[in-house]
């Protein structure tokens, strides 16, 4: 069986190098959320037996355990004990290393060796029980916690997958920055480009640095930066590419999730990292910022929850940060995430556009509670799009130093204190932006200081006492487009003016007092169907440069939906806000022929349509655990979720001798 597990692994590999990143994005199937289960088949190998000697040991297969000794074989029945004699062994294309389930690594896995494309080197567990864990954490009779728990220096083509990452460093250690602390950090200082390197079912938690710092110091928050992930290159060294990161669970580190950087140098040398994917992910009470790519060209995140950054669940942990931003990068692709909860005293909108990036989409995401605000966009960036958005109660802060500190809508043209970087051609266009909580009202402000900046269909909803744009309106934009916009409520009229062909009436939202997006659909007869300006001319939509990575093989270059899955055409008149309902349709059923899970906010239930048969299900969260199971049938179609049920990322799995699938949602459960 576990020939059969490390052939797997090797074939997802070759699946993902030659799907993922040459053809079509990675697969929904079943085998890829179930494989954590505390049942990993590689636990039912011997070592890799040729000849009847169960303590042969396959030459690529490496076991290792907290009850095995260094002088054993190596075997899964004589495993090795310690990352060190890991250190001192050279790997090969094709290797497998498996750390027994339960066990607690400690030390630093120094990673020598690479795979190749068709043969990884593959970083995994075997047998039973919680995810094994690899911790950098050695203390001082160690001789101090070291930077990082595993570290790749100028190797590459490989696959960690079903492993549990830590490192709370406390104790110095020589030559180790009491800044940093990494958990897997790839690290190229060559002159070759490092390929490949796949992240599918890990976990990474309690990653902090021994000092700490103040988020509020502009410098030094710049120059922190622990994360969970670290991939970086030096100084105009190579970049490197085809990265995924999948079905992961990021929590209690103290500033990033993922952070990709590069050192690259002349900046007029296009140098950046290429084709990143980021899918399918949880990060759940972040110190920082979930995902950050710098310097990257090609980059693709999508479907993930961002539950919480910018948290101090403790006091070690920075507390400031956007779900996401990116920085000096080319063509990031942003959509169907959430964004909950982001705190900071800076920043910490749902997602942001930072300094001179060009094409990026920012679309059918939820924002929800972002200290900040909603938009967001800085300076010296090309064609930065947010469309297809909700934001609800988003842009609340209150900071004594900066009294218009959060904002609706923001674009800046400053960079490193000076003013003059406009960002061109911006567009902000059909998203639903509420302020509608029903206590502590709050006034946002809104400044645009661009060339070229589009806003139109979007809805403008404010209720409740709080008034959107009171704070302050600031337009300087001699090129403003605004159109079509619908604005009802408390919406500043320094705002209003701007626009050409306003709607001034209530959306007729379906139900506001649910939790999540689904209460913002439109209602038959809503002023607000077939209001919109038509998507040609300057409003026509911008493209997404799908040709450019096979990454966006899945991604439509133009949009032909709005967020609740509506059809949208582009010669037809389109709705004001996300909703391209035309007749009050309500999202809420899942197609079994046709399945959309796109969001499950606050349902007790699913219910599925055109259910002809018996079928089994399994509800599987992100660490692969089975939380729910049983059937539906045509006379009961409907999944119940049970109270307990923690928000996250969700698989839901239905099958039969004839058919399956399986879909991933992400759901949340009202706070109440």
């Amino acid at each position: 069986m576990h020939k059969l597990t490390n052939m797997n692994a090797k074939r997802f590999f070759l699946f993902f190098t030659l799907l993922i990143f040459l053809a079509c994005g990675s697969s929904d199937d079943s085998s890829d959320t179930s494989g954590d289960n505390g049942n990993n088949n590689g636990g039912n190998n011997n070592g890799g037996n040729t000849g009847g000697n169960d303590d042969t040991k396959d030459e690529t297969n490496y076991y290792f355990s907290d009850s095995g000794n260094d002088s054993n074989s190596g075997s899964q029945k004589n495993p090795w004990k310690s990352l060190s004699k890991l250190n001192s062994s050279e790997l090969n294309p094709g290797d497998s290393i498996f750390f027994n389930r339960g066990d607690s690594f400690f030390g630093e896995l120094v990673v020598n060796g690479s795979g190749t494309a068709s043969e990884p080197i593959v970083f995994t567990s075997y047998g039973s029980g919680d995810k094994p864990i690899i911790s950098g954490k050695v203390g001082s009779s160690g001789g101090g916690d070291y930077q990082q728990a595993i570290y790749v220096l100028n190797n590459d083509n490989m696959v960690f997958e079903n492993l549990e990452v830590q490192n709370n460093r406390q104790a110095p250690r020589t030559n180790v920055d009491n800044s940093d602390s990494f958990g897997i950090h790839i690290h190229n200082t060559s002159e070759e480009t490092l390929n490949n390197f796949v992240f599918k079912n890990m976990t990474f938690k309690n990653v902090y640095a021994i000092a700490q710092v103040d988020p509020s110091d502009q410098q030094a928050f710049n120059q922190f930066e622990v994360a969970g992930i670290r991939i970086f290159t030096d100084w105009n060294k190579a970049p490197i590419n085809n990265v995924l990161v999948e079905d992961s669970y990021f929590t209690d580190l103290q500033r990033f999730g993922v952070h990709a950087k590069h050192s690259i140098g002349n900046n007029s040398n296009d140098n950046r990292h290429t084709n990143f994917v980021f899918r399918g992910n949880e990060f759940k009470q972040i110190g920082g910022t979930c995902i950050l790519p710098s310097r990257v060209r090609n980059c693709l995140i999508e479907n993930n929850i961002f539950d919480e950054p910018g948290a101090k669940t403790n006091s070690r942990m920075i507390g400031r940060g956007s779900a996401v931003w990116n920085w000096y990068s080319i063509n990031t692709i942003i959509q169907n995430n959430q964004a909950l909860k982001i705190r900071g005293i800076l920043d910490s909108h749902g997602i942001h556009i930072d300094h001179r990036n060009v094409d990026t989409f920012i679309q059918y995401n939820y924002m929800e509670d972002c200290e900040g605000g909603f938009v967001e966009i800085l300076g010296g960036n090309e064609t930065s799009v947010y469309r297809f958005n909700i934001s609800v109660n988003d842009g609340w802060r209150s900071n004594p130093n900066w009294v218009n500190s959060n904002h609706t809508i923001w674009l800046s043209d400053n960079i490193g204190g000076q003013d003059g970087y406009n960002s061109e051609n911006s567009y902000i266009y059909n998203n639903t932006v509420v302020i509608n909580r029903s206590s502590d009202p709050y006034r946002t402000a809104i400044d645009i200081q661009a060339n070229n900046t589009r806003i139109f269909n979007n809805i403008f909803y404010s209720i409740n006492g709080s008034k959107m744009g009171n704070k302050q309106v600031n337009v300087t934009d001699n090129n403003l487009s605004m159109t079509n916009n619908l604005f009802f409520g408390q919406v500043d009229t320094r705002f209003k003016d701007y626009d050409e062909q306003a709607v001034f009436q209530n959306p007729n939202f379906y139900d506001e007092s649910l939790d999540g997006a689904k209460g913002y659909q439109l209602l038959a007869g809503s002023p607000a169907i077939n209001a919109g300006i038509p998507y040609s001319g300057k409003y026509a939509h911008p493209p997404i440069p799908v040709g450019d990575s096979d990454i966006f093989s899945d991604v439509e270059a133009i949009p032909s939906v709005g967020f609740f899955g509506r059809s949208l055409t582009v010669n037809s008149t389109p709705n004001i806000g996300a909703n391209n309902a035309k007749n009050g349709e309500i999202t809420s059923l899942y197609n079994l022929d046709n399945p959309l899970i796109r969001d499950l906010f606050n349902n007790q239930e699913i219910e599925l349509k055109n259910v002809d048969n018996d079928y089994k299900f399994r509800l599987i969260d992100i660490t692969g655990k089975e939380k729910k199971n049983g059937t539906v049938n045509s006379s009961n179609s409907k999944i119940k979720l049970d109270d307990d049920l923690e928000n996250g990322v969700y698989s839901i799995i239905i099958e039969n001798n004839e058919k399956s699938f399986s879909q991933k949602f992400i759901y949340r459960k009202s706070d109440s």
